[in-house]
């Protein structure tokens, strides 16, 4: 039996926008930040923050909620169709009602040491994502040892120091999934080249690898 669809409202200018262009949650490319009861833009939803959901019927109001969120946000906002058959009603995703309509105002800003410690870790996470990604795609063992130097030259102006078997490592490890997991839940925004897509991709390159490794 087919996923039930709901409709979301999501920053415009990400794919999928269309509402006739569904996104299966969970798949390559469904990567799309909607938003959740914490007013802010999610790729997950939890008990904790639920994404906000109208029903197919109810396209009107997501229209109408759509046009307040962008009023007050200043940018335009969509509503997008996305499904997944893992969502339950009150934990991943909660029916949009009127004690929700707080959170099409904004969200309220976490303290500023809350603030710099989500930054710092997104800043970590997307600067070894792109190491992870650059160390992937070296064509031979020239251009990986090229990479390694760069990698390390960057990590010891950034970080202090570093090398990419650590980058691997900490992307695989418990800190760089709670940075992915801050990122997704739309607690902090990317700022560095990457899509969030891209970034996903390659903490889960990490992951592999470091699995392939520990197997050796």
């Amino acid at each position: 039996m087919p996923a039930a669809q709901y409709l979301f409202l999501s920053p415009a200018g990400q794919q999928p926008a269309p509402r006739e262009a569904p996104d299966q949650g969970g798949a390559p490319g469904s990567h799309v930040r909607c938003l959740n009861s914490a007013g802010r833009w999610a790729v997950r939803g939890s008990p904790a923050a639920p994404l906000l959901a109208w029903r197919p019927d109810q396209a009107g109001a997501a229209d109408a909620a759509a046009e307040r969120a962008a009023e007050a946000r200043g940018h335009p906002v969509v509503v997008v169709t996305r499904s997944d058959p893992a969502w339950e009603e009150g934990r991943e995703i909660r029916l949009f009602t009127e004690a929700s309509d707080a959170a099409l105002l904004g969200h309220a800003p976490p303290s500023a040491a809350k603030a710099r410690r989500l930054r710092n870790e997104a800043d970590k996470l997307e600067a070894f994502c792109v190491i992870v990604r650059a160390a992937s795609a070296a064509a031979d063992h020239a251009a990986f040892t090229a990479v390694s130097r760069a990698a390390a030259k960057a990590m010891r102006t950034r970080f202090g120091g570093g090398s990419i078997t650590s980058a691997f490592a900490w992307l695989a490890g418990p800190s760089g999934q709670q940075a992915l997991d801050s990122v997704l839940a739309g607690e902090v925004e990317l700022t560095g080249p990457l899509s969030l897509q891209e970034v996903v991709e390659a903490a889960e390159l990490a992951q592999h690898s470091e699995r392939l490794r520990e197997e050796l």
